[in-house]
């Protein structure tokens, strides 16, 4: 019998310091080496990595290998609204006590709700970064200097989506979630509205921000028509989903 003061119980006391990254995948769908790209930025190598993600969406499902092979541990949430998040918020509130050695925490997601875990992990001495990517670039905010820096541009050889073509996944995304569901076709304002819980703005501010478009409407029928149908009702515009071809 093996006691909890047993060595094998006893965190090495030699142990180095290092970083961890908590990646969304569904923000940040992209091939990229993250931990050697942060290296100018870091103080410590990131050698303890976390990706969630729905892996059963086909959206991403290609990325399990490829962040498989550059060391992340591959966390499965269900189609649920902000699972995604909420698994990461959970992963990070416990960081600390399940790896004491990590000093540095790189969220990567542009979500405001991991605001509160920068300010949990920052009280418990732990220096955290935001990666994101926003208008071809790729920026990293580091919350103890307060500095914005351009990391890279999206790499041009993956099939990654711009700015344009993540608000359009996002938007595909919800309304798988809204279909599911209610089995029933959603109306426009549903869909904006439950865009705005998950991303904490609607579609119409998430367009206008990125200079994209000034409707909603308009850019979905422009940028989704391969995987929505748009109905119109009584002056009320219905969308659901296509059916794949089989």
């Amino acid at each position: 019998m093996n006691l909890p003061n047993s060595p094998q119980y006893l965190l090495p006391q030699n142990i180095s310091s290092t970083g961890a990254i908590l990646l969304d995948v569904e923000n940040f769908p992209l091939k990229l080496d993250l931990a050697k790209c942060l290296k100018p930025y870091c103080k410590y190598d990131i050698t303890i990595k976390f990706a969630v993600a729905n892996w059963q969406n086909s959206s991403i499902s290609k990325l399990d290998k490829y962040l498989h092979q550059q060391g992340y541990q591959l966390i499965h949430v269900p189609k649920e609204q902000n699972a995604a998040d909420a698994q990461i918020l959970t992963l990070g509130a416990a960081l600390q006590l399940n790896y004491p050695q990590v000093k540095e925490v790189v969220v990567v997601s542009h979500d405001a709700i991991f605001n509160y875990l920068h300010q949990t992990l920052q009280r418990q001495g732990c220096n955290t970064y935001k990666v994101y990517q926003q208008a071809g670039n790729i920026y990293v905010d580091d919350f103890i200097s307060d500095r914005n820096s351009i990391i890279t541009k999206v790499p041009n050889h993956t099939q990654t989506p711009n700015i344009e073509q993540e608000i359009q996944t996002k938007i595909e995304l919800t309304l798988v979630e809204l279909t599911q569901k209610s089995q029933q076709k959603v109306t426009l304002s549903q869909l904006s509205q439950e865009f705005k819980v998950r991303h904490q703005k609607t579609i119409s501010e998430a367009l206008k921000e990125h200079k994209l478009s000034k409707s909603t409407l308009g850019f979905i029928k422009k940028s989704c028509s391969n995987k929505i149908n748009i109905e119109l009702q009584n002056n009320t515009h219905y969308l659901s989903l296509k059916k794949l071809p089989k």
